[in-house]
């Protein structure tokens, strides 16, 4: 048994679920740092590395949806929790519906940060081309491109800076097998298959994933389980860019969406 990376911290009351938080592309566990303290209050946490990302280990192959869905559930059932509440960003909210559709029974809420229900043609190309890049040249292949493009409007100040330094720093080896495996990720079914209440959070600024791709989660939901707010002020990692005011929203959405019992001094 081979483990994902992550940080675990308990629920402070019986009853109250654990956040599994999702990083987008390119990020690691320490993508919601600055959210935990807002959360960890109210509701256990478990962030993690994705397969191919920070310091979880990588494969041969790149990793698909069901090889994310898989290593989520071992290490949910290693770890012993029952109720999860996935946060997820970016093309990580493909891992987080995947894995609440396989998984129903465990999943009474869930928060999906710039979603999209799939990789489009046009952005598949361009993470086909983005892997041949890392390979032949690491990531100062696709620096400072990679980093500007998801930080479009915001200030480069030191939470951009330690952004850019550590994408900059990661394996270029993983970080590619993990562009792959999402270069072809579709999770259209999964949308279809949702059963939780959802809170999807486009930004207005988000240049890789616009907004409407929100539009079409939720086409693919019931009306009665999607809710769209949009983000006037971040970009395309809205959490790590402005984590009070996420942080402060999903608190608010969590206050009426989890089964009373669940949300204790919310």
């Amino acid at each position: 048994m081979t483990l994902l990376n992550h940080h675990h911290c308990p629920a402070p009351f019986p009853e109250a679920p654990t956040l599994l938080l999702i990083h987008p592309m390119g990020a690691s566990v320490n993508f919601w740092d600055a959210c935990l303290p807002f959360w960890q209050p109210h509701f256990g946490t478990l962030a993690l590395d994705l397969r191919c990302s920070g310091e979880s280990p990588c494969a041969s192959e790149p990793p698909n949806l069901e090889t994310h869905v898989a290593d989520i559930e071992e290490l949910r059932r290693a770890i012993g929790l029952t109720r999860l509440v996935p946060i997820a960003c970016a093309v990580g909210c493909m891992v987080a519906a995947s894995y609440a559709a396989s998984y129903v029974s465990h999943i009474p809420a869930m928060i999906l940060s710039n979603p999209t229900p799939r990789t489009g043609s046009a952005a598949k190309e361009a993470l086909l081309a983005r892997a041949e890049a890392v390979r032949k040249g690491g990531m100062a292949a696709i620096l400072p491109g990679a980093v500007e493009r998801p930080f479009e409007n915001q200030p480069r100040d030191a939470r951009y800076l330690a952004y850019y330094s550590a994408f900059a720093a990661q394996d270029g080896a993983a970080y590619a097998q993990s562009v792959l495996g999402f270069a072809r990720a579709d999770a259209s079914t999964a949308f279809q298959r949702l059963y939780c209440p959802t809170l999807l959070v486009p930004a207005r600024h988000d240049l890789l994933l616009p907004p409407v791709l929100a539009d079409e989660c939720a086409a693919l939901m019931s009306p009665k389980l999607a809710r769209i707010i949009l983000d006037e002020v971040g970009a395309h990692f809205l959490p790590y860019q402005r984590p009070i005011a996420f942080a402060t929203l999903v608190l608010e959405f969590l206050s009426t969406a989890l089964p009373q019992d669940c949300r204790k001094g919310i």
